[in-house]
C-alpha cells in the first residue's frame, strides 16, 4: 500500500531489502531481481555465455516458460524423462550429456525436491564439472529441502519465482541467486531495463482484483489475459523486478515458513487418508520425513492414477465433476516434447508420455479456508467412490450421474 501512496512501484528501497533478507534466508552471495521467473533463467543463460549451437537439458515435463527462457538466448533445449515424481531423471540426464551440452536446469516440480545433488556429484566425478552450468530452478518448490539444504541453493545459479500458484507470489517477479562471482560479474553487465508504469499497472490489478476474488472473477480470465499481453514486452528483453513486487516480497518472504506449514499438514492429512483407503487406486509424492532432511512443500498436491487403463476416462469426468461442484482444477503441462515449437527429432519419453495423462491435483493452497479444504476432501472422496463404482464401465463419459 505504501508503494501506491508513494507512487514508488517502479524503483525504491524494497527491491535491496528484499535482496538482503534473501542472502539472510539462503546463505548465498548475489542476490539479483528480474520481472519473472523466466528472465532469471535467461539471465543466468546469457551471463554464462550461451547461445546458438549450445544446448541445454531439461525436462519435457515442466512449465513452457523453462523452454522459452532457452530459446531466447539463441540455444536449443534438450528434453530428458522424469521419474516416478515427475521431476527431472537424472540417469537420462547423463546419458544425454555430449559436447554440445553446455547447461542443465533441474526444476523441482509440486513443491518436491529433485535429486540435484546426485547430478552435481555425478558430473563433478565425470570431471567435467566445470564446463557444465546448472541451474537449480526452484520457482515451484522454494521453501522445500533436500539433504537439510535449500532447493535453489544448488548448482551454480537458484531461481526463485514470484508468479501465481508459487509459494511467494506477487504481481510477478523473479530471483536470481549465485555464489559465482564470475557469473555475478557477468549478471552485473547485462542491465535489464525498468519495466514501464502502464505493464506495471495493469499486473498490479489483475493481481488484485482476479488473485483476490478469483471464485468471482474467474469467467472473466480470458479477458484479463488479453488485457495483459497486449503491449507487454518482449521476453527476450530483460526487465528488472519491480518495487512493489519486492514490497510484496518482503511480507511474503516473512510469511513463508507459517504458509509453508499449511501445505504440509494439508499434504499429511491427504497422504494418511489416501494410504488408509486408496493406495491402490493412486501414487503419492514421496512424505517428509520427521528429520527435516526431505521437505515437500505440497505447492501442488497430486495423485497419479495406477490403472492406465482408466486414465483418460477419469482425467475427463474429474474435471467435470470438480467444475459442476465448485472446484477450480488447473490444468497440469502438456509435455513440451509433443509441442511442434520444441522438437527437432524424436523423443523417446515413456514415463514423460504415460503420467502426464494420469495425474489428478487436489487444492491445498493456503488461501482455501479450513472449511473449503474440508469441502474438497468430502467432493474427491465422493468422487473417488463414484469412480470406483463405474470402473466396469468405462465408455461411459455421462458426467449426470453425480
Amino acid at each position: 500500500m505504501k508503494c501506491l501512496l508513494t507512487g514508488h512501484l517502479i524503483e525504491g528501497s524494497h527491491k535491496e531489502q528484499l535482496y538482503g533478507l534473501i542472502k539472510k534466508k539462503t546463505g548465498v552471495k548475489y542476490v539479483f531481481g528480474f520481472n519473472s521467473g523466466q528472465e532469471a533463467i535467461h539471465a543466468a543463460l546469457k551471463a554464462r555465455g550461451l547461445g546458438p549451437d549450445d544446448k541445454v537439458i531439461m525436462p519435457s515435463y515442466c512449465c513452457e516458460t523453462v523452454a522459452r527462457a532457452v530459446q531466447d538466448t539463441g540455444a536449443t533445449p534438450l528434453f530428458c524423462d522424469i521419474n516416478d515424481d515427475y521431476n527431472p531423471d537424472i540417469d537420462h540426464i547423463l546419458k544425454l550429456l555430449d559436447p554440445s551440452v553446455r547447461a542443465v536446469i533441474v526444476p523441482h516440480l509440486f513443491g518436491n525436491p529433485a535429486d540435484i545433488d546426485k547430478l552435481e556429484k555425478s558430473i563433478d566425478e565425470r570431471g567435467i564439472r566445470s564446463k557444465i552450468f546448472i541451474i537449480d530452478d526452484a520457482a515451484q518448490s522454494f521453501g522445500a529441502r533436500l539433504h537439510g539444504r535449500l532447493v535453489g541453493t544448488f548448482g551454480d545459479a537458484g531461481i526463485i519465482s514470484f508468479g501465481p500458484g508459487k509459494t511467494m507470489t506477487a504481481t510477478g517477479g523473479g530471483i536470481l541467486i549465485t555464489n559465482s562471482k564470475n557469473l555475478s560479474e557477468g549478471l552485473g553487465r547485462l542491465n535489464p531495463s525498468q519495466v514501464d508504469l502502464l505493464s506495471k499497472l495493469k499486473r498490479l490489478a489483475y493481481w488484485i482484483v482476479f488473485r483476490r476474488w478469483r471464485r468471482f472473477t474467474f469467467p472473466l480470465f480470458p479477458f484479463f489475459r488479453r488485457f495483459l499481453e497486449k503491449g507487454d514486452h518482449k521476453e527476450e528483453t530483460l526487465m528488472e523486478l519491480c518495487n512493489v513486487d519486492g514490497a510484496i516480497g518482503i511480507e511474503q518472504l516473512r510469511k513463508l515458513d507459517s504458509l509453508i506449514q499449511v501445505r504440509i499438514s494439508r499434504k499429511k492429512s491427504l497422504d494418511d487418508r489416501f494410504n488408509l483407503c486408496y493406495s491402490r487406486l493412486f501414487a503419492l509424492l514421496p512424505s517428509n520425513d520427521n528429520s527435516g532432511e526431505f521437505l515437500n512443500v505440497a505447492t501442488k498436491y497430486l495423485v497419479r492414477i495406477n490403472d492406465n487403463h482408466y486414465t483418460q476416462h477419469v482425467q475427463g469426468l474429474y474435471k467435470q465433476y470438480s467444475s459442476k461442484v465448485g472446484i477450480e482444477i488447473q490444468n497440469l503441462y502438456m509435455p513440451l516434447h509433443l509441442n511442434q515449437k520444441y522438437v527437432t527429432n524424436g523423443y523417446s519419453l515413456p514415463k514423460t508420455d504415460a503420467y502426464y495423462k494420469q495425474l489428478l491435483q487436489i487444492p491445498v493452497e493456503p488461501s482455501i479456508r479450513p472449511a473449503e479444504f474440508r469441502f474438497v476432501i468430502q467432493k474427491f472422496e465422493k468422487f473417488v467412490e463414484h469412480f470406483l463404482n463405474i470402473q466396469n464401465r468405462c465408455n461411459d463419459n455421462d458426467p449426470s450421474t453425480y
